[in-house]
């Protein structure tokens, strides 16, 4: 007979199976943090103003850029060349999530927005040497972001290097240049500054970078060019001012001059007007001098003399007569008539 306590089997299952149970729970938590640290070393997010560059031990796998970015398409010829087109790159297009090899892969990201480069003011030479501080900016991005990781790898190697390739272009630029296209010809400027931004993408290709813009900032004339660019801009000024003049003092002219032709044809046509009129009258006058010679010959002639007589006194004309001409009866009778006689 057991003279010792009773043992209780149904606490030792219970126990056992705690402490096997305990264990399965274990081993199911490292399970998961094992997934876990797998999936988060699996996984990597690209935001959409993102861009990055995927290495194995050091070298580029990968990179993931812009769904809009066609920057290779573009700069095919100059890549040609270049490691991320030369097949052994994957290139990935669109943000969202992506997928690495876990504790091998190790991922750059790069931010694809637009980044502004501002130069130090520099003086510069015109066409006719004449000075000015000038100061230029740019806009550019990271277009390819393994050849920037290779050939620049950091903002501040970036910058000089856009130190060292946009001065001088805008240096060629301004030497080529009036003082007067430089200030005040925009188009001139602009176009000029288009064919420099050509020649510097051509340069930052190969290592990544794509400028977008290129301007002058600001102007500051050297205080020994002050005085001759004001008294330019006068007489510039005093020249167009004078042009002005002159167009209105011939448009005046022309006007003037329009003005007194059409008086002139509006009189000459009166006056032809008018010597028509007298042409149609006195032919209507003399076919009634004629009509009325026809009926009474001597009494035409008689009245004749009377137009005559009358226009020599009126004119206050000498008239020599002879005793016989019919007008000196009529000039004798007004002589003697009592009205006449004092």
């Amino acid at each position: 007979m057991n003279s010792g306590k009773p043992i209780n089997y149904a606490s030792a299952a219970f126990t056992a199976g705690l402490k096997r149970n305990r264990g399965k729970l274990i081993l199911f938590g490292i399970l998961l943090i094992v997934v876990i640290v797998l999936l988060n070393e699996s996984l990597f997010i690209v935001g959409e103003a993102e861009q990055s560059v995927v290495t194995r031990f050091g070298v580029i796998k990968q990179i993931v850029i812009n769904r809009n970015n066609d920057f290779h398409e573009r700069y095919a010829d100059l890549l040609k060349d270049e490691i991320s087109l030369d097949g052994s790159i994957q290139i990935v297009e669109g943000s969202g999530l992506h997928f690495k090899v876990p504790f091998m892969d190790k991922v750059e990201t790069y931010s694809s927005r637009l980044y502004t480069y501002i130069s130090d003011s520099e003086v510069v030479n015109t066409a006719e040497k004449k000075q000015y501080y000038v100061q230029t900016y740019a806009q550019w991005y990271i277009a390819d972001p393994a050849l920037f990781s290779l050939k620049l790898g950091s903002m501040t190697s970036a910058e000089n290097q856009l130190d060292n390739l946009i001065h001088p272009v805008i240096v060629q630029v301004i030497n080529r240049m009036s003082a007067e296209d430089f200030v005040s010809n925009k188009d001139a400027l602009n176009a000029a500054l288009a064919k420099g931004l050509k020649t510097v993408n051509e340069d930052m290709a190969p290592r990544g970078i794509e400028i977008k813009d290129i301007q002058v900032h600001r102007t500051i004339l050297p205080s020994a060019n002050i005085e001759s660019t004001y008294a330019r801009m006068q007489a510039d000024r005093a020249k167009v001012a004078q042009q002005l003049r002159s167009e209105g003092e011939e448009s005046y002219r022309k006007a003037v001059s329009s003005t007194d032709l059409e008086a002139r044809q509006i009189e000459a046509d009166a006056i032809s007007e008018a010597g028509a009129v007298r042409a149609q009258a006195e032919t209507e006058s003399m076919k009634i001098y004629a009509e009325a010679y026809g009926v009474d010959p001597d009494f035409y002639s008689y009245w004749r003399s009377l137009q005559a007589l009358r226009e020599a006194l009126t004119s206050k004309a000498t008239l020599v007569l002879d005793k016989n001409h019919p007008l000196w009866s009529e000039l004798l009778a007004y002589a003697i008539s009592p009205e006449n006689v004092q």
